[in-house]
Order: C-alpha cells, then sequence, then structure tokens
C-alpha cells in the first residue's frame, strides 16, 4: 500500500516538475524571442538614425557643391582628383544640375539629385491647355479635366466669380468642409488637396476610379510653386516636355522630346560631364525642331531655386531628405525641408 502510494506521490512529483521544465522552456523562450524583437528594433533604429545623418550629409555635400558653382574657377582644368568636382560644380553653375551623385560617410551611403526647380511646371503659371496636358500624361479621364482645372482656377483667382464648372465659397464642398477658396497662388503642391476635385490618387497616384482603368500616376512630381513659370529643358523630364504646348495649342512630337533628352548630353551622351546642356533656347530650337513660339516660355540655365533630393541608407534601412534651396547673390538659402522614412 505504501509503496503505491510512494509511486503516486513520485509520478505527482514527475508530472509537476516536467510542467515547471515546460513552463520555464516557454518563459525562457518567450523573453529570448522578445530580447530578439528588442535587439531587432533596437538594430533598426540604430540603422535609421545612420540612414537619417547620411541624407543630411547628402544634402550638406549639395550645398557645397552649389556654393563652389558660385567659384568654379578655383578648379584647376588638370586636377584629376577634383575633376568629378570641377564638373559637377560647373554644370550648377550653368544651371545643368547633378543627378545620381554617390556620397560615402563611413558604413552609410547617400545618393543625391540636385536640379533646378524650374525643370518642372510652376502649377500656379500652368494655363487650361497646360492642365490638359498634364492630366492626359497622368492618366486622369478626359471627363474629369474641365471640373478640376475650373476649380483650381477658382481656388488661386482673386473674388467669388466661379467657372462654369468651378466653385468657390457657396459651393456645398467647401461649406462641408470647412473653409474657403484661397483666392491666392499655392504655397506648396501639396495644397492641391484642398482644392475640389483633387484627390490623393490624382494628387500623387494611385487606384482610378474605375478598377478596369490604369492606375493614376500622379501629378505632383511634375510640379513646383516656385520659379516665374519658364521650364528649364536641360533639366525637364520627359513627362514635363510633353506638357508643353506651342502657340497652336499642340503638345511635343516624341520624336522632338528625343532630340531634346539626346542633344541636351553633349557630343558623347553621357550625363554629368562638361560639354551636357544647351547654351541658348536658340540652340535648342535649332537642333530639335522646338516651336520657336515656345522660346519665351522656356530657358536653359534658370537655378534660383534648386530641389535637392538624398536618399540615406544604413544596412537596408533608407531615409529621404529633399529641400529647396534659393541660390543667388553667392548664398545658398534652405527654404523647405521634408524628410521622411522610406521603404
Amino acid at each position: 500500500m505504501t509503496s503505491r502510494r510512494n509511486h503516486r506521490e513520485n509520478g505527482a512529483a514527475l508530472i509537476v516538475a516536467l510542467w515547471t521544465i515546460l513552463l520555464l522552456s516557454l518563459l525562457i523562450g518567450s523573453l529570448a524571442y522578445e530580447m530578439h524583437v528588442e535587439a531587432g528594433i533596437t538594430s533598426h533604429s540604430r540603422k535609421l538614425v545612420k540612414a537619417r545623418a547620411a541624407a543630411a550629409g547628402g544634402v550638406e555635400y549639395a550645398k557645397f557643391l552649389l556654393a563652389k558653382s558660385f567659384e568654379t574657377s578655383v578648379f584647376e582644368e588638370d586636377d584629376e582628383e577634383h575633376e568629378s568636382l570641377r564638373v559637377m560644380a560647373l554644370n550648377l553653375e550653368k544651371g545643368i544640375g547633378a543627378t545620381s551623385v554617390e556620397v560615402t560617410m563611413g558604413e552609410s551611403t547617400a545618393t543625391v539629385d540636385i536640379l533646378p526647380e524650374s525643370g518642372r511646371r510652376n502649377v500656379n503659371k500652368l494655363e487650361d491647355e497646360d492642365w490638359e496636358e498634364l492630366l492626359d500624361q497622368c492618366g486622369v479621364p478626359e471627363e474629369k479635366w474641365p471640373d478640376l482645372i475650373d476649380c483650381f482656377m477658382d481656388w488661386i483667382d482673386e473674388g467669388d466669380a466661379h467657372r462654369l464648372n468651378g466653385a468657390e465659397e457657396d459651393d456645398a464642398y467647401y461649406k462641408e468642409k470647412g473653409y474657403v477658396p484661397k483666392n491666392a497662388p499655392l504655397d506648396t503642391v501639396d495644397e492641391l488637396l484642398l482644392v475640389k476635385g483633387f484627390t490623393p490618387e490624382i494628387v500623387y497616384g494611385g487606384p482610378p476610379p474605375d478598377p478596369k482603368a490604369e492606375p493614376l500616376r500622379g501629378i505632383a512630381h511634375l510640379l513646383t510653386t516656385f520659379g516665374d513659370g519658364k521650364v528649364n529643358i536641360n533639366t525637364a523630364s520627359r513627362e514635363v516636355l510633353l506638357t508643353l504646348t506651342g502657340a497652336n495649342g499642340k503638345m511635343l512630337d516624341d520624336w522632338v522630346v528625343d532630340d531634346i533628352l539626346k542633344y541636351r548630353l553633349g557630343d558623347d551622351g553621357e550625363p554629368n560631364t562638361e560639354d551636357d546642356g544647351f547654351g541658348s533656347v536658340a540652340e535648342a530650337i535649332a537642333k530639335t525642331g522646338l516651336d520657336a513660339s515656345l522660346s519665351d516660355r522656356l530657358s536653359v540655365s534658370d537655378r534660383t531655386f534648386v530641389r535637392v533630393t538624398s536618399i540615406g541608407e544604413n544596412g537596408g534601412v533608407r531615409c529621404g531628405v529633399w529641400a529647396i534651396f534659393e541660390v543667388g547673390n553667392r548664398k545658398v538659402t534652405p527654404i523647405y525641408w521634408r524628410e521622411e522614412q522610406m521603404q
């Protein structure tokens, strides 16, 4: 009898011991997992801090190049060590810009673009036909164009008289939103989201209202609020160039745009080299077949406002900075800054 009781007690003790071991194993495993997660978070945070610092460092490098563009004569043409710096500074002096500049900072890197803001369309200077080409380029359905254009024009013009398809203070949309049209130019492209009809998908890209249609490509990347409205054809993208319309309202032919992109790279056909860029609008017209009626709407050297985009990376973690600088009177003055973590 005693033997059986001892056996049962020993069995119960064994079960308790096993459960204790199991619970301890689970606890240790849970602690190990939490430590692993914490270590991962700490590692990611550390990398993010370094990526952010690299992005900021890339902007400082761009500022250095912009400052050097005021004094390119300090570089000796036979100084091979600083040849790339000399060429980039020279092109920035000419208002051409520099793209995909790699900057190494220890274990971090930054990829930097330095481009005149005049390579984009000034949203406050667009005419109706410019808007039509812009919206067409970005895949916005044609039936939406009249409403979007008229609502935008009503937003920036003075007074409360509205266009046929526009909207002013008395419109139900603005009453529901609790604000009124600005009746003044936009200060940032983001302000488009306040205008009736301009959805995030139209402004930044995304799924269209019709699920069978192509995704919207967004218009923000083609626009700016800085400058006099002239387009710098030495830096404008293909999409921006295709929004230009001549005196007859006709957009540029693809072959003309191809020629602009080709001939602005100079004889060597390579970017970021000394022979980049058209020397004048007249030269661009002569070489490419550009509509001469566009001459007063174009530039080749405006760099009053420069956009710097710097993508910092450390261990696969990226952080981006883009900033606008006013360049003139031998000064590089920051006027806009945005920073964000990237996927």
